[in-house]
């Protein structure tokens, strides 16, 4: 999921945009593939797609604590992407936060915990994971500029095709969010499976934002100092 910031006259001068530039440039870099693919997603793990049909946002609580070695310790709203991120007292409660995040926002909620298993396992969409994302937006946009139209029109040709496109965005972005969440929570699986003993024991980042492994060497940036470097599983290549 790597979706282009700004593109406007005087885009990217802003230093959050820049940042946003930054790191979606940087993804479209990494070398590694998903452990299961966006479409094979519901049939590798045919349950888990159902939970995640039914209950997305207890699926998007789980999964960030489960992406944060299962502590919330550093943990800011949608990982500092948003304006209230650092100001709603995540500190002091983080899983209230939490839960406060994957409800109210909970499509920037499973965007965040996936650029954070990217940024953290080097992992690169594929072209049809892309276009399914893609499509999924698309609808979302589609659905919203025909029940605005369709409120300036008073159309009601116009009202029942927002219905319909309505109906078919919710659809399709209930389907595609649950195989998104599918595949991050394989790949999740996939990551601690393949650590060590020595590395299990190794504790989520101090600050939950993942800018750290840009300049970070090893799969899942430095450990801390007291602990010696452990080797890091291989993951499949593009």
């Amino acid at each position: 999921m790597n979706p282009g910031y700004g593109g406007g006259p005087g885009a990217g001068q802003n230093p959050q945009d820049k940042k946003r530039i930054r790191e979606a440039e940087m993804r479209k870099l990494y070398a590694n593939s998903w452990a299961v693919e966006l479409m094979k997603a519901p049939c590798a793990r045919p349950g888990f797609c159902l939970y995640a049909s039914l209950c997305s946002p207890c699926v998007a609580w789980q999964q960030r604590k489960k992406q944060m070695y299962g502590s919330l310790q550093g943990y800011t709203c949608c990982n500092g992407g948003s304006c209230i991120s650092g100001r709603c007292g995540e500190q002091n409660n983080p899983e209230l936060c939490l839960a406060c995040e994957v409800f109210w926002c909970f499509p920037s909620s499973v965007a965040t915990t996936r650029y954070l298993i990217q940024d953290e396992q080097r992992v690169m969409n594929t072209q049809c994971d892309n276009g399914i994302i893609g499509f999924m937006l698309l609808m979302n946009q589609l659905a919203c500029i025909f029940r605005v139209a369709a409120m300036v029109s008073n159309d009601d040709s116009i009202e029942q095709a927002a219905d319909i496109l309505d109906c078919i965005s919710d659809m399709t972005y209930c389907s595609v969010c649950a195989c998104m969440q599918t595949q991050q929570e394989a790949q999740i699986d996939f990551r601690n499976e393949s650590m060590t003993p020595q590395q299990q024991v190794f504790q989520a980042p101090q600050v939950q934002r993942m800018a750290a492994y840009e300049t970070q060497p090893g799969m899942y940036g430095a450990a801390p100092p007291q602990q010696p470097q452990q080797p890091q599983p291989q993951f499949p290549k593009v």
